[in-house]
């Protein structure tokens, strides 16, 4: 199959799979797909396609953001944290709160404190690039 028509085809089972997401609610995926005729092999074949190209160019486009933001520091994804400083006004009743880390990770690049209400998929991200750093 040529660029072209893939290009054609993933246009055409996009619209397809749009539409078939866009079904009445409570409908199953496999009645709407026997209703319109669409063959559920096919169908599913295509939206792994279509996811693909969807990520593949979300990346794009998110890399050539990144790339676009300058940095002291290079990172294997152009990311790089800082330490914002924070220096509550104290003469303020109002103030309540104060943060107790229930863990800190230490590098020689990076200190890292986290409060019990992370969530999971935070301090999984957050692990993963100090592992890298």
């Amino acid at each position: 199959m040529d660029k072209f028509t893939h290009e054609v085809r993933l246009a055409q089972w996009t619209r397809i799979i749009q539409q078939c997401q866009n079904r009445p609610k409570g409908q199953p995926a496999c009645q709407w797909l026997k209703e319109n005729g669409v063959n559920s092999k096919s169908y599913y074949y295509w939206l792994r396609k279509v996811r693909r190209n969807t990520y593949e160019q979300t990346t794009v486009t998110a890399n050539a953001t990144l790339s676009c933001i300058p940095s002291n520091e290079t990172t294997t994804d152009n990311i790089t944290f800082a330490e914002i400083p924070f220096h509550p006004d104290t003469s303020s009743s109002e103030l309540s709160y104060s943060f107790q880390p229930v863990a800190v990770i230490k590098s020689k690049q990076a200190t890292v404190a986290f409060s019990d209400s992370i969530s999971d998929r935070l301090l999984t991200r957050i692990l993963q690039e100090v592992s890298h750093a």
